[in-house]
């Protein structure tokens, strides 16, 4: 049996004029394009992304869980590896769009480490892409960092964790999917705000599609609706 390649490619925050000239290239020759949507949503950001390029092969969707059960999320990605094998199985050249990067807290890693170890051998191509708090920096025109200065990312959290998240001194904190306890976790930046008045606040949503939006204060991010693609960078 002669395995299809694969590529993991990472296709920016949904603007398809950052992709790389790589990631067109792979995402028009695959056999096969996979692609995320959300599991209640009638379009996906990613798909349209790839349509962009015009593929010459068939574009598949995967719905990842969201489910609070860990046995219901590990089973859905092991549904989706076992569809994309299929494919690799079949001598297929496959193609895994994901946004952002493909290895920076990406659907990718999940059916990769899956995919890798039914295949030790399998040949695997990743493709980088812009992620998101990189375009957050250039669309607010904050440097994300520099100098002597360090990068935190803080990907996911409980709302019981919110006051554990530390701002160190000469620092850029990036909050990511701060759309599920954005309430709790302006509190705990306006108290932040009110020890250190220089700390700046950059909200960003939809960046680099036609709804992007950005805030620069917490009083404007209040009266903005919570979304999924919405991140806070924090510099102090």
């Amino acid at each position: 049996m002669k395995l299809g390649k694969l590529y993991g490619v990472g296709i920016g925050s949904g603007n398809p004029e950052y992709l790389t000239l790589r990631a067109c290239k792979i995402l028009k020759e695959a056999d096969t394009v996979f692609t995320v949507i959300s599991q209640n949503a009638s379009d996906s950001v990613s798909k349209s992304v790839v349509e962009y390029v015009k593929p010459q092969g068939k574009i598949e969707l995967l719905i990842f869980s969201m489910a609070k059960n860990k046995t219901d999320r590990e089973n859905q990605v092991a549904a989706n590896a076992n569809k994309i094998l299929e494919e690799l199985e079949q001598g297929k050249n496959v193609a895994f769009a994901t946004l952002g990067d493909a290895m920076t807290y990406s659907t990718f890693g999940y059916v990769y480490k899956i995919i890798k170890e039914k295949h030790p051998d399998i040949s695997i191509e990743i493709i980088p892409g812009i992620n998101s708090f990189t375009t957050l920096s250039a669309i607010s025109q904050k440097v994300l960092a520099e100098n002597r200065q360090t990068l935190h990312v803080v990907p996911s959290f409980k709302e019981e964790d919110i006051e554990k998240i530390e701002f160190p001194e000469n620092s850029t904190t990036i909050l990511l999917k701060t759309y599920r306890t954005r309430e709790t976790l302006l509190k705990r930046l306006q108290k932040e705000k009110e020890k250190h008045p220089g700390l700046e606040i950059i909200y960003g949503e939809h960046l680099g599609l036609e709804s992007e939006r950005l805030a620069f204060s917490l009083e404007e991010i209040k009266t903005i609706p919570e979304t999924y693609l919405s991140m806070i960078m924090v510099k102090k």
